[in-house]
């Protein structure tokens, strides 16, 4: 089977100079074997991807920037994203990377790529570290800012489908709350509680709270793309400031401070490795008729070639198709 994979040139802090260089390391180191890439953006020298017969050129403008609202990509028919979610939709493409703008990105997945029949909010599903290397999977990580309590059933079964294409099995469900006890919280999260409750194909194992994210009681974690956004971001701030501070309080240190750093700089590289987005490469959006892939705004070539990779891994193994309806 031949993986039609979509890039759009365009989007993110560091494009288009990031997109070309991870496509081009993408295509180097075989991550795009067996599939064709198809670059949608106006790159007027092509010569960098000479002697690779897989790549195609698909021409489009870079009209949609982070100002740009999710309802004005619609009318943008000529963007590289819409463009891409329009090949996702006719079915020339199997899946499409874009670093852009996260809402134009989710409203031309949902409106010109369509949803998913039986799903009413797709979702962003994210990979967070955990322990024992144990990825966490957590929806919404910022699409849908308001939700209703039907809709955590959507995310759960998205959830689910991301967590088993994580290779984990029987994934366990549970819902962020202030909480564990079943009166705390919302009215919306204790009836999105008791609605979980009732479907047997979810493993519901009740409310978890924040400081358990990293935890071993469950296995996919749901709330609202505000605060799931939120979460994120606050993860990374927290984990980058104490990797700063601790750098800082070695550089200060004495001999025996950084022989102790040098000792542990092994270790250190992987809890820093853990922590970057840029390994993960792309998250999705779960729901969408198509496999639709979320690359970090800062991405760089790195994190460029990730996406290329979760997008062709995801095509390979037809995610899409293991969301129960």
């Amino acid at each position: 089977m031949i993986n039609k994979i979509g890039l759009d040139l365009y989007g993110g802090d560091n494009a288009p100079e990031s997109t070309i260089q991870g496509a081009i390391f993408a295509l180097k180191n075989g991550i795009l074997k067996n599939s064709e890439l198809y670059i949608i953006g106006n790159l007027e020298d092509k010569t960098v991807f000479q002697g690779h017969e897989n790549v195609h050129f698909i021409e489009a403008e870079n009209t949609v920037t982070n100002e740009t609202k999710p309802t004005q990509v619609i009318r943008l028919k000529n963007s590289s994203i819409y463009k891409g979610c329009e090949m996702l939709r006719t079915g020339d493409l199997d899946a499409f990377v874009s670093a852009g703008n996260t809402g134009a990105l989710l409203s031309a997945g949902t409106f010109i790529a369509g949803r998913l029949e039986g799903i009413k909010r797709p979702a962003l599903a994210l990979a967070l570290p955990g322990k024992n290397n144990k990825p966490r999977i957590l929806v919404d990580a910022g699409a849908n800012s308001e939700v209703k309590a039907e809709h955590f059933y959507d995310f759960a079964r998205e959830g689910i489908a991301y967590a088993k294409f994580m290779d984990i099995k029987n994934p366990r469900v549970g819902i962020l709350n202030i909480g564990t006890e079943e009166e705390k919280g919302t009215s919306t999260v204790r009836d999105a509680a008791e609605i979980l409750k009732e479907k047997e194909d979810i493993d519901y194992v009740g409310f978890v709270e924040a400081r358990e994210i990293f935890g071993n009681n469950f296995d996919v974690l749901l709330t609202d793309g505000f605060t799931g956004n939120n979460i994120l971001k606050t993860i990374e701030g927290t984990a980058y400031y104490i990797l700063d501070e601790l750098r800082s309080t070695v550089n200060k240190g004495g001999l025996l401070t950084k022989i102790g750093a040098l000792l542990m700089k092994k270790s250190l590289y992987s809890l820093r490795s853990k922590i970057d987005y840029r390994q993960y490469g792309g998250t999705f959006f779960l729901g969408v008729n198509g496999h639709l892939v979320k690359a970090h705004g800062s991405s760089d070539s790195e994190a460029i070639s990730n996406a290329i990779y979760v997008a062709q891994k995801a095509s390979s193994e037809n995610l899409v198709s293991k969301i129960t309806l």
